[in-house]
């Protein structure tokens, strides 16, 4: 995060800055709020500073769009940074707020969803987060500025991101496992689930395989009898997915959407492979299309809980 971020929110040692100097701090011409120092605690600090960020911005300023970009969207990356710090409905909400203040002219209502959607959507962005990314879409097909044309995206991107959640409950589907016979997801009971979406020819999805099975603590909890890793080729080519089951883990659930429900239907949108869900027993998304990282980071937290 911005060191002066930092600062004004006082994590780095408590360190509280005066006034006059927030009053000025900012990245060129962007000036941060000034944070009440009757607010003494990180929690409520990182709150106000969420809820007021963009107070001092000048929204009907239409040129600095085009003569500062890289001022604004600096700014905008340090925001959005800021949300980890807050509970969710905090930064929808201020989300949301953004998005209507933005709205004041059409460059930028534009530049702050297209810049949002780089950061919260795009599959390379590690700030990515799809479900905070639905205020900002919500408003865009809100929005009396943009005709019928200009919402085919964001309509396509709402669809994607509300489908399969984190929170709801994953879509079911059947499957084939190599011996012929048919299995559904929905038929899977241990407490944990990871949802592997994989093509044979996808090189990153050999790499991510390999290190799956030398992950000792997935290992573990397939053991115990804690998780099943049901690995799922959505294609349709039969001999090369028989192929690379026969490679895979014994002890991983292995299979191939005969039916081509899961593209035919539309019940996941897989915007690359591969593509990983971690469902609880009851299929509630735990984790939706998630890194390896956020996986280790998940079961390095989490380690007991299922147990």
């Amino acid at each position: 995060m911005n060191k002066l971020l930092l600062l004004l929110i006082g994590l780095a040692g408590h360190l509280f800055l005066p006034t006059d100097l927030m009053a000025q701090s900012g990245t060129n011409s962007f000036t941060l709020p000034v944070i009440p120092d009757t607010l003494q605690t990180v929690e409520s600090r990182s709150s106000y500073l969420v809820a007021h960020y963009w107070d001092r911005f000048s929204f009907a300023d239409s040129l600095q769009f085009m003569n500062q970009p890289e001022v604004v969207e600096q700014a905008l990356v340090d925001y959005v940074d800021l949300f980890r710090l807050v509970p969710a409905a905090e930064a929808e909400n201020s989300l949301s707020a953004l998005m209507d203040h933005a709205s004041v002219t059409l460059n930028g209502f534009l530049f702050f969803y297209n810049t949002l959607e780089k950061y919260l959507y795009d599959a390379t962005s590690p700030m990515r987060n799809e479900a905070l990314f639905i205020p900002v879409l919500q408003k865009m097909m809100a929005s009396d500025r943009l005709n019928d044309d200009d919402k085919l995206r964001p309509a396509m991107l709402l669809k994607s991101v509300s489908k399969n959640k984190v929170g709801s409950t994953a879509a079911d589907f059947s499957y084939t496992k190599s011996d012929g016979s048919q299995h559904r997801l929905s038929e899977l009971q241990t407490p944990l689930i990871l949802l592997l979406f994989f093509d044979p020819e996808c090189d990153d999805c050999h790499q991510v395989i390999l290190r799956l099975e030398k992950m000792t603590q997935l290992n573990q909890q397939i053991s115990d009898k804690q998780l099943t890793i049901l690995a799922i080729y959505p294609g349709e080519n039969k001999r090369l997915w028989q192929t690379m089951a026969q490679q895979m883990q014994p002890s991983w659930e292995i299979g191939m959407d005969e039916s081509q429900a899961i593209y035919g239907k539309e019940l996941y949108d897989i915007l690359g492979f591969p593509s990983m869900y971690l469902l609880d027993q009851d299929k509630t998304v735990i984790l939706k299309d998630c890194s390896l990282t956020a996986l280790e980071e998940y079961f390095g937290t989490n380690a007991n809980t299922h147990k």
